[in-house]
């Protein structure tokens, strides 16, 4: 049986199917422990490699040889790292050192790195490379202007939307309204700076690499601190929404330039 070409004749059932499997995998270990979380990840990020190998293998390899336009893909992951390393620092130093809490051991540290790099794999080969890709497949196919860009913002726009962090309660106080508010923004912008570096590079490891390295620089710092894993973005701090407004700033500028050069694209290689 031709997987690829099912995929091409079922778009929409392969993107429904990995995405269900996905969420399924993500709760297969219970509990919300650093150790549960990282398994979540590990099972739902190789289900979708596993996805991508059988009906889509292509994603998964580097183009050869590389795009003329990759050198700005690399500027964009220059950028989001030196965005993430601001951000840990601002974090902790906006938080202040400690906060009562016995900071983590070295395997808890190595853990949360891993947890980092499981992420980055986990959500750029559901992104990008299923649902970026898919909508882009169909774009051109139906002929639509500028199908990358169009494919970049709606996978973004899911991204984003599914970072809108749950809570017990609705938040009533300004701080929580406005991160329930600006987390997906900065999520949805992070996300068409990564389609544009995967589009421009036509490497999603590259893609993989700068998330990984985006969350470890931007969260590792305040989890050594504190040694307490974010469940929420809703925190109802002054200075983890200074962070965040902060980010979507600068990403701005990132989100901008990957657009053009999404635009200017045909097509995926």
């Amino acid at each position: 049986m031709n997987l690829p070409a099912l995929r091409r004749r079922h778009l929409l059932a392969y993107i429904v199917i990995s995405c269900a499997l996905a969420v399924a995998c993500l709760n297969v270990v219970p509990g919300g422990s650093l150790g549960a979380v990282v398994v979540q990840t590990a099972a739902a990020g190789a289900a979708v490699l596993v996805v991508l190998a059988l009906f889509e293998p292509a994603a998964l390899k580097s183009r050869h040889p590389v795009p003329r336009n990759a050198r700005g893909a690399f500027l964009m992951c220059a950028g989001v790292l030196a965005i993430g390393l601001a951000a840990g620092l601002a974090t902790v130093g906006l938080a202040g050192a400690g906060v009562g809490i016995k900071p983590p051991g070295s395997a808890d540290i190595a853990l949360f790195l891993i947890l980092c790099l499981l992420t980055g794999v986990f959500e750029e080969a559901l992104f990008r490379g299923v649902l970026f890709c898919s909508f882009a497949e169909v774009l051109e196919g139906t002929g639509t202007r500028r199908p990358l860009l169009v494919a970049a913002a709606a996978s973004a726009v899911i991204f984003g939307i599914l970072h809108v962090s749950g809570t017990a309660a609705p938040p009533a106080d300004a701080v929580s309204l406005v991160q329930l508010a600006g987390k997906p923004v900065q999520a949805a912008l992070f996300g068409v700076i990564m389609a544009g570096v995967y589009a421009q590079s036509g490497n999603l490891w590259l893609a993989v690499g700068a998330h990984a390295a985006f969350n470890a620089l931007s969260e590792l710092s305040s989890f050594a601190t504190s040694g307490l894993l974010v469940e929420t973005y809703v925190t109802g701090s002054p200075a983890d929404l200074a962070v965040l407004l902060g980010t979507i700033v600068l990403f701005v500028p990132l989100a901008a330039v990957a657009a053009r050069g999404l635009a200017r694209a045909g097509r995926l290689a």
